[in-house]
């Protein structure tokens, strides 16, 4: 594992998948709701040129079929400069990572790197570390329930949240596996398989309090290679992500 600086060099439990156009439900009344489960969502940056990543990788694939916590791997460009251009990378992936580091990690950008529900980081590979993290507490006030349920050839999620603080609805269309044989680099002559990749950031919009329906269709499916979706509720912004308050996943078949 390397680290650098922020402003120098970039270093190297359940949802589902899927992509879609979504939008709010007018109409839906504000109510008080019960305090969530929260589900433990590990977000793990990781990079097919850092020779620490692989051990990571391979984690997240025995962790995406454990209950209440979801993986996600995001391809970041970080070490692309060193021989081997990542094939799942995007800007968009190594910039949430950048806002991860400014905002929880001290300003270290690093792989495999793991933040888990938002608030924390840790080395991706380290079960102990995510273990302990998932047992943290966050701010109950602002847990949200996210629900997935088919709805014709959609779905509907609902949402229900007793918080106010601003937050974003994300969908993140995912795909289940993908194998890369990778022919230079660090890692050159191995080929790695992930879970959940993720290959796209949505913003559905602003959250609101109490409840809302999103609707999701198939359309959007089609764009990138996604049999899957996360939907996310995120305090602060895409750009500025914060906590996460709720989350749900689903195949592009069941919910």
């Amino acid at each position: 594992m390397t680290t650098f600086d922020l402003p120098s060099c970039l270093s190297r439990r359940a949802f589902g998948r899927g992509m879609f156009a979504a939008c709010l439900l007018p109409g839906m009344a504000r109510a008080q709701v019960a305090v969530p489960e929260r589900i433990t969502l590990i977000e793990l940056f990781t990079s097919q040129g850092c020779s620490s990543c692989p051990a990571a990788d391979a984690l997240m694939l025995r962790l995406a079929s454990e209950p209440g916590v979801l993986p996600l791997t995001f391809a970041t460009e970080i070490w692309d400069y060193l021989g081997w251009k990542d094939t799942l990378a995007k800007p968009a992936f190594t910039r949430r990572h950048k806002a991860y580091a400014a905002g929880v990690a001290n300003k270290r950008v690093y792989t495999p790197q793991a933040i888990v529900n938002g608030r924390a980081h840790c080395v991706g590979s380290d079960l102990s570390a995510l273990t302990r993290l998932q047992r943290s507490p966050g701010n109950s006030a602002e847990l949200a329930s996210v629900t997935l349920m088919k709805a014709g050839a959609g779905w509907k999620a609902s949402i229900s949240r007793a918080g106010a603080i601003p937050a974003r609805i994300i969908l993140m269309p995912v795909s289940l596996r993908q194998s890369v044989e990778i022919r230079r680099g660090e890692n050159m002559g191995r080929t790695i398989t992930y879970a959940n990749v993720v290959r796209d950031l949505v913003d559905l919009g602003a959250a609101p309090a109490g409840n809302a329906m999103v609707a999701i269709t198939p359309a959007m499916l089609s764009p990138v290679e996604a049999d899957a979706f996360a939907l996310v509720l995120q305090a602060g912004s895409l750009e500025m992500p914060g906590e996460v308050l709720g989350a749900a996943f689903s195949t592009g078949t069941q919910s």
